[in-house]
């Protein structure tokens, strides 16, 4: 399923992703994922992993889609398409900010085309976000946490460079076992020292 919109901007280009920012016309692509994708199963399954909507809930999701694109867009943006050179979206990555933290954001990535994974995206996607995010903030500080059944986001997440700061142990229960919150983190000097491979 590919889309292209000439009205989306080009945040970063890297040897095999662009992050471009989203459109109103990625909706359909948006819907397609919500619904399909192993990416369900590791992105916090137990909110619930749907295979169909009702109309009700499809109308609902698409409102909100289209309400997010009034009013000013953030600089750096708040989150991004990621896409095929060719244009296919392929995912997305995003940012937030922990309430009373300006100094800090945590980052998320999710590939929803099960047959890019495990292709090196996710490690592209995620470090071309990063230094999009520190080459156009001050920000101090990125983090990014996962859950310790998500190996394969551990495993990208340190290739990119984040640290790994620690862990709440066994704080969620799925599927019969204990889980613990995994903690990453990135510091602008440390981000630097990768950008100009340790000067």
């Amino acid at each position: 399923m590919d889309t292209t919109d000439n009205n989306a901007d080009l945040l970063a280009t890297g040897e095999r992703v662009i992050l471009r920012t989203r459109v109103p016309s990625d909706v359909d692509v948006h819907m397609h994922w919500y619904t399909h994708g192993e990416w369900r199963h590791w992105d916090a399954p137990w909110t619930g992993i749907d295979d169909s909507l009702t109309p009700e809930e499809e109308s609902t999701y698409r409102e909100r889609f289209a309400s997010s694109f009034k009013g000013d867009a953030p600089f750096p943006r708040t989150n991004a398409i990621v896409t095929t050179k060719e244009g296919k979206p392929l995912g997305w990555v995003n940012r937030y900010s922990p309430k009373g933290s300006p100094d800090e954001w945590y980052v998320g990535i999710d590939i929803c085309e099960d047959e890019y994974l495990g292709r090196g995206i996710g490690t592209q996607a995620l470090g071309l976000w990063a230094d999009y995010l520190f080459e156009n903030s001050d920000v101090h500080r990125i983090g990014l946490d996962t859950w310790s059944f998500n190996q394969r986001m551990m495993h990208v997440a340190e290739k990119v460079g984040f640290v790994y700061e620690g862990a709440q142990r066994e704080l969620r229960e799925w599927q019969g076992e204990r889980i613990d919150a995994v903690h990453y983190g990135m510091l602008r000097r440390e981000w630097e020292a990768r950008r100009c491979g340790i000067c």
